[in-house]
């Protein structure tokens, strides 16, 4: 029998915290919304939701908005959550770059700052990290208390316990370092880690202008290839929280050389164009690149060929096993090598994708670019504390099953 079947106290109160979630879930997606509306569009008694909006009201995590006028019968008041009630911080930590938000309980991004130096030391980053937030929180206003956690971005550092091997250079000291612990020590504030293409995606969606898809995948482009999958409105993690490293799938038609071992990663990455320049990838900024695009170097557009055949290879794969409405691509570099690559994808292979009606294009260039992993930082700690579904995602991480939603 399930917690939310039981009949004893224990099962109430699951369900209580459950309904709790809904409601603020529905309010934060959809609201203002009155009572009355709470209760047609979730299917629960009258009572029940004036019992539950009225903790959230005297908790502060929600607020009146207002009152329905010009309307027959008694005036309805309209809900919302509360922007102050919690915060939370994104964090984005790229090669030579760290960038970090503050955001409301609404996900406005209320202060934002960025950091250029060297970031191949991870206990020396991790301390710079830390100052650069207290720093932000301490301008702010906002109390430490009522900072909800950080959502820390990073690429996937592969540990040793897996048998594939993926050499990122700048990375080499990362891998095995509990950079999470050390970040919520020094600051004392929870931590959840994200790789950079999943916490993209969430950002995506959430930016999405109008009804967002509930089935989409972003293919992120770094110094690696990721792909961040969201199956039914929620990001798929995987068994090992390893969902979407496209940068290690065999190409058929690249001969493994000196210069590469036949993946993704060798041709559709920052990583495939610094050695075909023979430069260090540090040294590919998005200005870079942007430039050499502009000015069309030779070296650049012979990459551009060789990385949209293998992104066209990619969406072929992703819609046949997924069958997304659509995917995104984004990454670390400057619109307009995105835009190129995407129009050099098509026409794309054939797939059940290819359907004559489509709302939405089988590949496009997503709305969040360089902003898209801090800002679906920023995501984490609210939507693993309000969304009912969400927090066992990140369960090996959050550890025990208290949530400062539920017990504020």
């Amino acid at each position: 029998m399930s917690e939310n079947t039981r009949s004893d106290g224990a099962g109430q109160a699951y369900s209580r915290i459950y309904n709790r979630r809904l409601i603020f879930e529905l309010l934060h997606q959809a609201g203002p919304l009155s009572r009355v509306d709470i209760a047609e569009r979730m299917g629960l008694k009258p009572q029940t939701i004036s019992g539950i909006t009225r903790e959230l009201l005297t908790q502060g995590l929600i607020h009146e908005v207002g009152k329905s006028v010009g309307q027959r019968g008694q005036p309805q008041t309209y809900l919302a959550p509360n922007p102050d009630a919690g915060y939370s911080l994104g964090v984005h930590v790229d090669q030579g770059r760290i960038s970090i938000i503050l955001g409301d309980l609404l996900l406005n991004i209320r202060k934002r700052t960025e950091w250029v130096g060297e970031t191949t030391d991870p206990a020396a980053t991790t301390i710079v990290m830390a100052k650069l937030a207290e720093t932000m929180i301490c301008e702010s206003g906002i109390e430490k208390h009522q900072i909800w956690g950080i959502g820390l971005v990073l690429p996937t550092l592969n540990a040793d316990t897996y048998e594939a091997e993926m050499n990122m250079p700048g990375w080499d000291l990362w891998r095995g370092f509990n950079v999470s612990e050390k970040l919520a020590t020094l600051l004392d504030l929870p931590v959840l880690i994200e790789n950079d293409a999943t916490a993209a995606a969430m950002a995506e969606l959430f930016s999405h202008s109008g009804t967002p898809p509930r089935n989409a995948v972003l293919i992120y482009v770094g110094y690696g290839t990721g792909a961040g999958i969201v199956v039914d409105g929620m990001p798929m993690k995987g068994a090992r929280g390893n969902a979407g490293e496209l940068g290690l799938l065999p190409l058929p038609f690249c001969v493994p050389d000196s210069t590469g071992s036949g993946v993704v990663d060798d041709q559709l990455s920052l990583h495939a164009i610094a050695r075909m320049l023979h430069c260090p990838v540090s040294t590919l900024t998005p200005e870079v690149i942007g430039n050499m695009h502009a000015s069309r170097d030779s070296s650049l557009m012979h990459w551009m060929e060789t990385a949209s055949k293998t992104l066209r290879f990619l969406v072929a794969i992703i819609e046949t096993a997924f069958d997304p409405e659509t995917i995104f691509l984004s990454g670390a570099f400057p619109e307009s090598v995105l835009a190129a690559l995407v129009e050099r994808a098509y026409p794309l292979l054939p797939s059940l994708s290819a359907i004559r009606n489509r709302e939405l294009p089988r590949l496009t260039t997503a709305t969040l670019l360089r902003d898209g992993p801090v800002i679906g930082g920023m995501t984490l700690p609210v939507f693993v504390n309000t969304k009912p579904d969400f927090r066992h995602l990140y369960i090996r991480q959050v550890g025990s099953d208290e949530r400062p939603f539920d017990h504020r």
